[in-house]
């Protein structure tokens, strides 16, 4: 009975449970929100006062802050927003290491991401995302960046353009995520040595004819929203990448290969965006295969399309969109003349948003040749 009188007591008086729980649990909790919110639990208690000015991730939200502190133009939003994460900046505690993320999705000062990649250099950050826009020039890092030996996580995605050097050098980063780079070789991912998880996203090569992924750590790799227009024509990747054991695409035109090893490969994942039959494919011939004026750029496309697929004959698990089961179903021919060549396949995965999904017999035949034991599930 005192027991349970003492329960009654405790709940009774409104005990404040959650500003007792220490400083690792708070800073947990703080970690689901934005920076402004983040500051602003500093008004509930003498407790919360400085709890986050040690907090060790800063992410900085422009929607969120408007959202919460909105002025009725947006240019003073977006220069109320540039004053807060000074102000954050200069009142946080030295905190390290800490995680730092900026998301902007429109067009922001140069000098803002700059001083934030400095504050973040000098107090060894770990883990950066930066999802912005500048439209006038492409952003160029500052070169203190280069040298920064805690990074282990990068993401820049910058609408616009970003201009890359010629060498990273993060000797420890292990993933990267880069969008809306432009006009560069790959050559960078060779200086970094631990990098392990790579995605490149909207890139655009519009003067590069050799594209180089030439990564010795590499396990996993995304190409995302690969887009004929913002490709040279006839530019070729050479992927090295001998520990590789995932590989995920996704654009409007596949890819043409240069120099592939990928023996490690287990996982693949492929998906041809829709709106590619609304263009036209006049480099899509391949050299020894002829074609007909008419059918080129259907044909073409299929013909690239398992040239593409053929270098990941050591798969074991195969995920397609039913675009790329629609275009395959089209060149019968081709299908017989360049035999599956995968032989370790196991699953055979279509990715469809409907119910009543048909998978043509000569594709499926296709695909069982090399592998009888094949399991195919939507």
């Amino acid at each position: 009975m005192e027991s349970r009188t003492r329960k009654r007591s405790s709940l009774n008086n409104n005990e404040d449970r959650i500003s007792t729980l220490p400083n690792v649990l708070l800073h947990h909790i703080l970690s689901f929100l934005d920076a402004v919110q983040v500051v602003q639990t500093c008004v509930l208690s003498k407790r919360w006062m400085n709890v986050w000015k040690s907090h060790p991730y800063l992410d900085f939200n422009f929607e969120t802050f408007s959202s919460l502190i909105s002025s009725y133009y947006y240019d003073d939003d977006m220069n109320n927003f540039t004053d807060f994460i000074s102000h954050v900046l200069v009142r946080r505690n030295n905190v390290k290491p800490f995680k730092l993320s900026l998301d902007t999705r429109r067009d922001c000062q140069y000098s803002v991401v700059e001083s934030l990649i400095y504050y973040a250099v000098k107090h060894h950050v770990e883990e950066i995302s930066i999802n912005t826009a500048h439209w006038d020039v492409p952003i160029v890092l500052p070169r203190c960046f280069f040298d920064c030996e805690s990074l282990r996580s990068l993401k820049l995605k910058v609408d616009g353009g970003l201009a890359l050097p010629k060498s990273l050098g993060l000797q420890s980063l292990k993933t990267l995520h880069l969008g809306g780079a432009q006009n560069f070789d790959g050559k960078i991912f060779s200086s970094c040595p631990n990098l392990e998880n790579l995605t490149i996203e909207d890139i655009c090569l519009n003067v590069i004819e050799n594209f180089n992924i030439h990564a010795l750590s590499l396990k996993s790799l995304e190409i995302l929203n690969w887009r004929y227009n913002r490709i040279k024509q006839g530019c070729k990747v050479m992927l090295v990448a001998p520990k590789l054991t995932s590989f995920k695409f996704d654009g409007n035109t596949p890819l043409f290969w240069s120099e592939v090893n990928l023996t490690s490969l287990d996982d693949v994942n492929v998906a041809l965006q829709r709106y590619y039959h609304n263009h036209y494919y006049p480099f899509y011939v391949v050299e020894d295969e002829y074609i007909s004026e008419e059918e080129e750029t259907e044909q073409g496309l299929g013909l690239n399309l398992i040239k593409m697929l053929h270098q990941f004959c050591s798969a074991k698990s195969l995920t397609l969109s039913m675009n790329i089961i629609e275009v395959l179903s089209k060149i019968p021919a081709a299908l017989n003349k360049h035999p599956s060549p995968f032989s370790n396949l196991k699953y055979l995965k279509l990715k469809t948003d409907h119910k009543d999904v048909t998978l043509p017999a000569h594709v499926l035949n296709y695909f069982l040749r090399s592998s009888s034991l094949l399991k195919v599930c939507f």
